[in-house]
Order: structure tokens, then sequence, then C-alpha cells
């Protein structure tokens, strides 16, 4: 069976950022690593006759700590990297969606003496489908 549009934006998506689908990033893997998850989705029927979609992805990046850096300033970079990856290209997924909005972000520091760090952000990527089949436009 064909994929659901909405698995086609999800699969785009993680694709562009070079992200591992629902994992678990962690120290065992090279660092830096992303990965994305789909959290919740919410739904609302237009006038045309179609679903318009809004789907909430959530990318964790965890790398490890540069001594040589300031940890605000690695973090920062690191959420740079990943908004310049997610948006500075095509913003409808080659038009698999409307738009991709950023929509915030979280910053976990290391602890005294954690290695790593995290940051965590989040998406909104508005999509349509057809009102009686998620597998088609």
């Amino acid at each position: 069976m064909a994929d659901s549009i909405r698995e086609q934006v999800i699969q785009a998506f993680a694709t562009r950022i070079s992200a591992q689908r629902s994992g678990q990033v962690s120290v065992e893997q090279p660092l830096p690593a992303r990965a994305v998850w789909d959290l919740a989705e919410s739904s609302e029927r237009t006038s045309f006759g179609k679903l318009e979609n809004t789907l909430t992805l959530s990318v964790g990046i965890m790398d490890r700590v540069d001594m040589q850096l300031n940890n605000s300033v690695q973090a920062n970079g690191l959420l740079a990297e990943l908004l310049d990856d997610a948006l500075n290209q095509d913003a409808t997924l080659g038009d698999l969606c409307e738009r991709i909005n950023y929509t915030g972000s979280t910053i976990d520091y290391p602890a005294p003496g954690q290695s790593e760090m995290a940051v965590l952000a989040e998406f909104e990527i508005v999509y349509r489908t057809s009102s009686r089949t998620p597998y088609q436009k």
C-alpha cells in the first residue's frame, strides 16, 4: 500500500534535516545526532472539501560539549543549523505541504560533569488531504 500524505511529509522532513525517525538520540551514537518525532496533529475541514492538517514534529539534537565554546553559543549554533536545514529550502517539501513553521525550542544545558547537551525544537507542518482519504491531496 502507498504511504499516506502524512507519512510522506514526515519522511521528507526527516530526510531534509538528516534525522532518524522516532529514535532515541544517545551518547553511544556518533554525535551530533538528530531525531524527529511526530507528536500530534489537528485537522480542520476547508470550504473546498479538503482537510487542512497541522502536524507537530519535535526534533531533538544531541552533541558533545565543546569545552572551547560557551554552552549557550554552542547550543544556539546547533539550533541555527537545524533551522537553516529545515527552513532555507523549498517550504512545500516538494509540494507535499503548504508551509513549515518553526514554533519554538528548549535548550537542555549540561549538568556539571555531563559531556553532552541537547536542543529540542518544534515545527508545525501544514498540509492538505482529501476529506475522504489520507492517501490523496
